[in-house]
């Protein structure tokens, strides 16, 4: 959804006449509010506001401040690079890991950042059913020792893995993909 759209349809929402909206919008650079006029601007997108009115847009009409600042920054770029990094900033902006980290309220431990640098384990995160596998895991991790099995597993050697693999086949049990 484009900058404009995004608060005409949002203001709509809210009940509030651009007049209304405009009273408070109120910011440090702004105290008495913006003009009414001006958010008519805004929502034929002639305007995009500085950050600080984004803001409180975000916050008046009840965004996601960091969307409407991405979606106000692709109205400013409006070249093909400016969207193609605004389509990006918003895949990473949906993503519940990247929510999570952004949220959290303690630091990065570096060794996490290590893990996730790795491309091979970054290649993970896209891999559907491995992502399956390890929430299951996750679950049964109360009852059953997952992660000490996963350590048995890191230590066999070729034969040892081909006679679990064997054993598997035995039992007739679906091997994952």
């Amino acid at each position: 959804m484009q900058f404009a759209e995004m608060i005409k349809e949002a203001r709509l929402q809210a009940h509030l006449s651009q007049q209304g909206l405009a009273k408070q919008l109120v910011t440090a650079r702004r105290p008495k509010g913006v003009w009414a006029t001006y958010i008519g601007q805004i929502e034929k997108g002639e305007k995009v506001p500085s950050d600080e009115v984004c803001i409180k847009l975000a916050e008046v009409l009840e965004l996601d401040s960091n969307r409407v600042l991405i979606a106000a920054y692709k109205a400013k770029a409006g070249s093909a690079e400016g969207r193609a990094l605004y389509s990006k900033m918003m895949r990473l902006m949906s993503d519940p890991v990247v929510n999570k980290l952004l949220s959290s309220e303690e630091p990065l431990d570096p060794a996490l950042l290590e893990v996730l640098s790795n491309p091979e384990i970054a290649a993970l995160f896209g891999d559907q059913p491995w992502l399956e596998a390890v929430a299951r895991a996750h679950k049964k991790q109360q009852e059953r020792d997952v992660l000490g099995l996963l350590s048995l597993v890191d230590v066999m050697d070729d034969k040892q893995w081909r006679m679990i693999m064997g054993i598997i086949d035995t039992w007739g049990l679906e091997r994952p993909d």
